[in-house]
């Protein structure tokens, strides 16, 4: 390891161990030369190390400060949707199916932490009024839905209800897992339903967990970023 690595490393651990505190000021490039008896260029290169990597931050003419960071740290996240900005209160909402199949796909399966097995692939478009705002897919592996009719097309529009009344799994009270992030190249297959003037959609990968940590179900799901935020409180 090299010396500015070495001392990147140990100011990134006074710094989770509480030595040096949110907001605090940290050590100038005097003091890092001094301490850890380096050049400038060195000192200089461990300060940019340290601010690219979001541990600190710089103002000018005063020096560096420790970051506010959320690792570690219990934090209050609110989902929203933004309906209230586009649409009236009576607008009603609701689920149109695109696609309902078997299919048999090792790479959906390896998400599930499965071997090959036949999975449940519901696809669908999500309404208020008539303004298309999110595409969701479902993907449920066969073992836990046995005898599931793939012909009633209307079951699946209330896929959740369905799934609570007839195996009595309640989704919506299982541990689940999500990931997002914001896409401006929304494939043109998901596109054309919910962001057909090139808008920008979040996108979320959503694992819902039994209680024995045995995955139930894997969701892919497009919002256009007009009807969604997030708000984060710490």
């Amino acid at each position: 390891m090299k010396k500015y690595e070495k001392i990147i490393n140990d100011i990134i651990l006074k710094i989770q161990t509480g030595i040096f505190k949110e907001g605090e000021q940290l050590y100038t490039e005097k003091e890092i030369k001094e301490i850890y008896n380096v050049s400038s260029t060195t000192a200089v290169r461990v300060l940019n190390e340290l601010e690219s990597a979001g541990y600190i931050f710089r103002i000018q003419g005063k020096g560096s400060f420790v970051n506010k960071t959320l690792v570690n740290k219990k934090v209050f996240v609110t989902e929203n949707n933004n309906f209230h900005k586009h649409f009236k209160e009576s607008v009603s909402e609701h689920s149109e199916v695109v696609e309902a199949e078997i299919i048999q796909d090792k790479e959906l399966c390896s998400k599930l932490k499965l071997k090959n097995q036949k999975l449940l692939k519901v696809a669908r478009i999500k309404y208020i009024g008539n303004v298309a705002w999110a595409h969701q897919t479902n993907y449920i592996p066969i073992k836990y839905l046995p005898d599931v009719n793939i012909n009633d097309i209307d079951s699946f529009k209330e896929l959740a209800t369905m799934i609570r009344k007839k195996y009595r799994i309640d989704i919506h009270q299982e541990k689940s897992k999500k990931t997002m992030k914001v896409i401006v190249d929304t494939p043109e297959e998901i596109a054309n339903f919910i962001a057909k003037d090139g808008e920008p959609c979040f996108e979320f990968d959503r694992y819902t967990y039994f209680a024995d940590g045995k995955i139930f179900e894997y969701v892919k799901i497009f919002i256009n970023y007009k009807y969604y935020s997030l708000t984060i409180k710490d």
